[in-house]
């Protein structure tokens, strides 16, 4: 859904486009916005004939009625239709386009997840003050997905597209957000897509952006001893080594089963699931990743190791099992 509107923000025309971009045919998700967007239109001094129609529809309207009123309408007002306007740029008043300025503020922080749902921790990301992971897919995304081990929220000139929201189930896919990140010289901007949080794209200045995207990538304040080690090994560990193997880390953290035991699991392909276990023994979080990256460090077939087949017609360890290597027990 739509979780936040300014309608002070941008001019007549962009505030029209920003709800016909946001409306999907298909499923009917955004008629109701772009109806009212042209009825806002009409009040913000926009008119055509087609518009006034578009003002009068109904969300029970076909979607194909309700598109060949939206075609006509930004043809007759002269209105880019939505994909068609640069990332970072904003329909002027009166028509053509402008850089859009760099208005908006930006605030991240790492905080647990409601219930302890989807990992435990989630980064959440304010705009002007107001909360956008939450009014977007429902639940920010997990540190190990946006800040470790790069951070993905640094903009570069090439824009990116980074998932910063999910369900409030904790599975991205079932809810989604994403923004597209670029640098523009002296601006930062900020597209979305998907479960949209508000209407409009945001742009930051660079240098205000860049502090705040490097103070919470460097605060680890909030980090568990399990989080703390999780950090090291996804940062220092040679991934390269590991992929002459074939191997990628997927992911770490304690064996739910037993606290004691820091688990990575790694993926060899779409085939098999490989999970390498290291006890704690009262070590501090450098220590344990020390040691697990080291481990890692050897030829697999020295590791102490347990596999489990992702396609069910593989009976047999993978090709670089050792003989320390058992079959994984859930």
């Amino acid at each position: 859904m739509v979780g936040v509107t300014e309608k002070g923000s941008g001019s007549a025309e962009q505030r029209l486009y920003d709800a016909v971009a946001h409306w999907n045919p298909d499923t009917g998700y955004g008629l109701a916005d772009t109806i009212h967007a042209a009825c806002q239109a009409l009040i913000d001094g926009l008119d055509s004939p087609t518009l006034r129609e578009l003002a009068g529809a109904s969300v029970h309207d076909s979607s194909w009625d309700v598109g060949e009123l939206v075609t006509k309408s930004l043809e007759e007002l002269e209105i880019p239709y939505p994909g068609t306007v640069p990332p970072g740029f904003a329909l002027a008043p009166g028509g053509g386009v402008t850089r859009r300025p760099g208005v908006d503020f930006l605030r991240l922080e790492v905080s647990p997840v409601p219930g302890g749902a989807g990992g435990g921790f989630q980064v959440q990301v304010w705009v002007n003050g107001t909360e956008m992971t939450s009014a977007g897919a429902g639940l920010g995304m997990d540190p190990y997905d946006v800040l470790v081990p790069t951070n993905r929220l640094v903009a570069v000139s090439r824009p990116c597209t980074v998932a910063i929201a999910r369900c409030d189930c904790g599975v991205y896919g079932c809810g989604s957000t994403d923004v597209t990140i670029a640098r523009d010289g002296d601006l930062v901007h900020w597209d979305w897509s998907l479960e949209v949080p508000m209407m409009r794209g945001v742009s930051f200045v660079a240098a205000e952006y860049d502090v705040e995207v490097a103070r919470v990538a460097a605060d680890h304040s909030w980090e568990t001893f399990e989080r703390a080690a999780g950090r090291r090994v996804l940062t220092d560990v040679d991934r390269d080594w590991l992929l002459t193997y074939g191997l990628r880390p997927s992911w770490v953290a304690n064996d739910y089963r037993d606290q004691e035991l820091f688990r990575v699991a790694l993926q060899i392909g779409g085939d098999y699931q490989v999970f390498v276990d290291t006890p704690w023994r009262g070590r501090s979080p450098d220590e344990l990743a020390g040691e697990v990256c080291a481990t890692l460090a050897l030829p697999p077939s020295a590791w102490h190791a347990t596999w489990r087949a992702i396609i069910p017609t593989l009976t047999k360890p993978p090709k670089i099992a050792g003989p320390s290597w058992r079959p994984a027990r859930f």
